[in-house]
């Protein structure tokens, strides 16, 4: 485990009970509210359909990708870019 980490997760818990003797329950919380999470969320997947054994390659992903309509968009920003500059140099 990362030695930062590890002293930051044990001044929070030493700040949040005045003591270390909680840092077990701690980090018991935190690894059960994660293993829940993981759980709601795959519950979630399966009410949908989703099928949660199936990977999916990252060709097979461009291919399902919606297609994107227009310029893209660092070129829609620089157009408008210049075209605050250009008002703002006419002002003057």
């Amino acid at each position: 485990m990362d030695e930062r980490l590890w002293a930051r997760f044990k001044e929070i818990v030493l700040g949040r009970h005045g003591t270390l003797r909680k840092l077990s329950n701690e980090v018991e919380d935190v690894i059960r509210s994660s293993i829940v999470d993981e759980e709601y969320l795959e519950q979630a997947f399966k009410m949908a359909g989703a099928n949660l054994n199936v990977s999916i390659s990252s060709e097979e992903l461009r291919e399902v990708r919606p297609k994107l309509r227009g310029p893209p968009s660092e070129v829609l920003v620089r157009g408008m870019r210049r075209g605050r500059f250009a008002e703002s140099v006419s002002r003057q």
